[in-house]
């Protein structure tokens, strides 16, 4: 059975597509018209950009940091018998580093860096042997003659 189409009728089912896509190009204009780039102080008012300087300091000390962590994680793994190594390597390494301790320049030719013990002695005793490590490499502290010894705490 043929059905007759309208201009009319054409029109009415139409009615909510046009209206839709009406605000569709309204919104895209408006988008549009919204610079890609404000400055910063239009956007947070108070805020400070960094000097180039400050930024590039910065960078270097977060890149030394990361890799001072990455390569005391790998000696863990390699130079100890700390049997969550695969899993907790670089947790244990910043748990040592932001612990507590003592530099000691006391015995002539030695720098002895004297860390207090971790809470566990599981991590206690792994620090240890990585401070084994590190003590028979016999690392010199740059520009000095002072050879670095490392060791943990023993309770008094």
């Amino acid at each position: 059975m043929p059905v007759l189409l309208t201009n009319e009728a054409h029109d009415a089912i139409t009615a909510g597509l046009r209206e839709a896509q009406a605000l569709v190009d309204a919104a895209e204009a408006a988008h549009a018209a919204i610079p890609t780039r404000l400055p910063l102080g239009q956007v947070n008012p108070g805020q400070q950009v960094l000097d180039v300087d400050t930024k590039l300091l910065t960078h270097a000390i977060r890149i030394a940091a990361f890799n001072t962590d990455a390569t005391l994680a790998r000696q863990l793994r390699l130079h100890t018998g700390y049997s969550r190594k695969k899993h907790e390597a670089h947790t244990l390494i910043r748990q040592a580093l932001t612990g507590s301790g003592d530099i000691d320049p006391r015995v002539d030719g030695v720098l002895t860096i004297r860390l207090d013990p971790l809470p566990t002695r599981r991590a206690s005793t792994a620090i240890a042997e990585l401070c084994e490590h590190l003590t028979a490499t016999k690392t010199r502290y740059p520009g000095t003659d002072l050879i670095m010894r490392y060791e943990i705490k023993t309770a008094p």
